[in-house]
């Protein structure tokens, strides 16, 4: 008797290891599954808005197990705006406004990622014509571009802060590209131009006469309570994001790093940048870097200064922000 207890034991042992191990094996080949294979598609912009990408363009990002990344770089907003509204990308580092834009136009599916660089643009002048702050503009004549756009309605916000009347108190001769006033000015045709990086090194470099007069990132913040002006985004497909939560902070956490190290190492970084086909001169992206405000804000520290800057832009034009300031959804990824 004694025995066949014994025999029994040891079956029954035998029988709950084999459960035991099955389900170590079951469990084990669950957590083993591999995620299903995707590409993350990025569209950027050549220029300072793509500058803070350049290392992981060049170098690759690790964004977990059977995840790869397509990178495209573009010259204009309008040559990734279809892909970013069909989910073909899901990020797209693109002016604010635009951002916003697509926000509403795809009634919120494009949501906000973080914020990659603040203010570009720059008052230059020629040392004689004695500006140094916006209201030494009162009489003067500016060469500019950007007009119907961005650039005109942080110029006008600030004028007008300034208790100066744009095309009253300034005349702006507006251009239609930023390298044509950087042509009148090295002709001497213009003595004053607002402008964006990195055509404002290309100018100080061929003419040293020609300095920085305005910061219009320092100008906008003194002239909107420290408010930050924030002009270029990462947007991100809100269903993807989602959906991928992991895959879509290891971007993040790489992203951050690619700026840190354009911003800490500018020589290293215009090779890369130029390698990643953001600009063509390494000479002039490293000398340009300092003053891109290349930065990476997330969702949460960026809301309130981004929504001031909405506003802002809706009051001189609704259609700029895509007919309305975008609302808390916009913000989604920061709650």
């Amino acid at each position: 008797m004694e025995k066949m207890i014994k025999k029994m034991n040891a079956k029954k042992m035998i029988v709950l290891v084999g459960l035991m191990m099955g389900m170590i094996l079951a469990f084990t080949a669950c957590q083993a599954k591999p995620a299903e294979p995707q590409t993350v598609k990025v569209g950027t912009l050549a220029g300072p808005t793509g500058m803070g990408m350049a290392e992981m363009i060049v170098n690759g990002v690790d964004l977990g197990e059977n995840v790869t990344t397509e990178f495209t770089v573009a010259g204009a907003p309008d040559q990734l705006t279809a892909s970013v509204i069909s989910g073909e990308f899901q990020l797209a580092a693109l002016p604010s406004n635009l951002g916003a834009v697509l926000f509403n136009k795809t009634e919120g599916q494009v949501v906000l990622g973080s914020v990659n660089t603040l203010g570009v643009l720059y008052i230059v002048a020629d040392e004689t014509a004695g500006v140094t702050s916006i209201a030494d503009l009162k009489g003067k004549t500016i060469v500019a571009s950007g007009q119907g756009s961005t650039p005109e309605y942080v110029l006008n916000y600030l004028l007008e802060k300034n208790g100066l009347t744009p095309g009253v108190d300034v005349t702006i001769n507006y251009v239609a590209e930023h390298s044509e006033a950087v042509t009148q000015l090295a002709a001497g045709q213009a003595t004053i131009a607002m402008l964006p990086e990195p055509f404002v090194t290309t100018i100080t470099t061929k003419k040293p006469n020609i300095k920085i007069a305005v910061d219009m990132s320092e100008a906008w913040e003194a002239a909107s309570n420290g408010s930050q002006l924030q002009m270029t985004t990462l947007v991100v497909n809100k269903e993807w994001a989602e959906a991928n939560p992991e895959v879509l902070k290891k971007f993040m956490e790489a992203y951050e790093a690619s700026i840190d190290s354009v911003n800490e190492n500018p020589a290293e970084g215009a090779k890369n940048i130029v390698a990643a086909g953001i600009m063509t001169d390494a000479t002039l992206a490293e000398k340009a870097i300092p003053n891109c405000n290349i930065v990476f804000i997330p969702v949460k520290e960026a809301q309130q200064s981004l929504n001031e800057y909405y506003t802002i832009l809706a009051g001189f034009e609704p259609k700029a922000v895509g007919g309305k300031v975008p609302g808390e959804e916009f913000y989604v990824l920061g709650k």
